[in-house]
């Protein structure tokens, strides 16, 4: 079948560019404040539906799984049908998904409507992401690329509080039902702007998007699991999805990302960011706990500063990236994260010295997970295919960050000293990196950066 490319230009925006980021930016905001607004209110719900504290982690584990499956698919459908519709249907799908978890009549429904929640998150997060980077100029995107950080960290932040705050004064459903007047707004301000974006039409590659979407389903949950049978099944899947994508007049699985240097080792970077954000921040109150006997009603504070830090440096990761090139901020990020992990492996006995240095390890992480990734994957592909490489972006840093939890828990529960191991292999990750991104930078870029 031919392709056909298609200019979907149109009249000009109604509303500015400006108000248009913000917009986008609510939707992350959105999405990140659901991700803490749960906890809370997770004995609540678990009571409603008379089930077992073990089916607790599902609410988290089905999210997490179809968000991940729904990264690659909504971000190609992106370059497709516009990056304005593929977030307009992600907002929609989030609140439909947010309306089913509310009047779920039994624990099966809301953990589907957990699922629709997630589907539509990854018509949000790497939406966002490629919306900015393709309507900024090169010398202002990282600085706007850090907002994404921004409003992530802000309402990663304020989740867990506004979460107990609705608990304290309405019922469980009301953290869910708070997403749809937000929606709303976020849908009919969108609907005002008129996109400019250049896309493809070719045919569906169905195909691909199952095998792809079993392929991932049973590498993550295999490893969330322990399962190896679910991460063999994942593996061994791979190659008949490449020999069936090889095939595709226009793959869900573009097989050239995994071929060209600069693409893997962005990825890979991409991989080891999300691997090293969640050895660290997902083990911190553990930590605080066991080694410094803080009490486990105060534990959960101290992912606090480090959340803080990372906002933060979203910030001025992305204006630093304007300024010195982003692979050089990038490689300072994981300098940072390497000085916090090894501090954590070898030098913390007090409170006042584990806050200092969780802040640190959070301004090294804000900036690896942050701008500077995303305009590095930027400067290597075709811009019609922005959409498609954020959502690789997204989904190898998902990937990591269930990696992540997975080794942290099998190092805590082998060894005496597992939290020393732990935060030495995240140092090495992290020196991995470095000279990974530091090659890269080296051989590949012939830009000034």
């Amino acid at each position: 079948m031919q392709t056909q490319a298609l200019d979907i230009k149109q009249n000009p925006t109604r509303i500015t560019n400006q108000v248009v980021v913000f917009t986008f930016l609510i939707g992350v905001f959105m999405g990140a404040l659901d991700h803490g607004i749960v906890g809370p209110a997770l004995s609540s719900i678990l009571e409603s539906f008379q089930v077992s504290a073990s089916w607790g982690t599902w609410s988290f584990t089905i999210y997490t799984l179809t968000f991940a499956i729904s990264i690659p698919i909504l971000s190609k459908l992106s370059d497709r049908i516009g990056r304005k519709q593929t977030f307009m249907l992600g907002i929609t799908v989030f609140a439909i998904g947010s309306l089913v978890a509310a009047v779920a009549v039994n624990f099966p429904m809301f953990l589907l409507g957990r699922a629709i929640q997630a589907i539509g998150s990854g018509g949000i997060f790497p939406i966002t992401s490629a919306q900015i980077a393709a309507t900024y100029p090169p010398e202002k995107r990282g600085r706007a690329l850090g907002y994404v950080g921004v409003a992530f960290g802000i309402g990663t932040i304020l989740g867990p509080s506004v979460g107990g705050l609705i608990i304290s004064h309405f019922d469980w459903q009301w953290i869910f039902l708070i997403n749809i007047p937000i929606s709303v707004i976020v849908l009919l301000v969108i609907a005002g702007y008129k996109q400019s974006q250049q896309i493809m039409i070719k045919p569906i590659d169905f195909k691909g998007i199952f095998l792809l979407s079993v392929t991932i389903l049973g590498i993550m949950f295999g490893i969330s699991s322990g399962n190896w049978i679910f991460i063999l099944v994942g593996v061994l899947l791979i190659p008949i999805l490449i020999l069936v994508e090889r095939k595709q007049a226009d793959p869900i699985l573009n097989i050239s990302y995994f071929t060209r240097k600069s693409t893997v080792i962005i990825l890979v970077a991409s991989l080891f960011s999300g691997l090293v954000m969640a050895t660290s921040i997902n083990f911190l109150p553990y930590f605080s706990e066991t080694i410094l006997e803080m009490k486990k009603g105060n534990s959960g504070i101290v992912v606090t500063p480090f959340a803080i830090a990372s906002t933060i440096a979203s910030l001025i990761g992305g204006y630093l990236s304007d300024k010195f090139g982003a692979k050089r901020i990038l490689i300072l990020g994981f300098i940072i994260s390497l000085m916090g992990s090894l501090t954590l492996a070898t030098m913390v006995s007090t409170i006042e010295v584990f806050i200092a240095v969780i802040f640190v390890m959070g301004f090294g992480v804000g900036i690896i997970i942050g701008a500077p990734l995303n305009m590095l994957i930027m400067q290597v592909i075709n811009p019609l295919e922005t959409g498609m490489a954020m959502g690789y972006l997204s989904l190898s840093r998902s990937i990591g960050s269930t990696i992540g939890p997975a080794i942290g828990g099998a190092f805590i529960a082998s060894y005496s000293s597992g939290f020393t191991y732990l935060f030495i292999s995240s140092s090495i990750i992290s020196i991995i990196s470095i000279i990974l991104v530091w090659v890269f930078l080296k051989n590949n870029v012939k830009k000034a950066i």
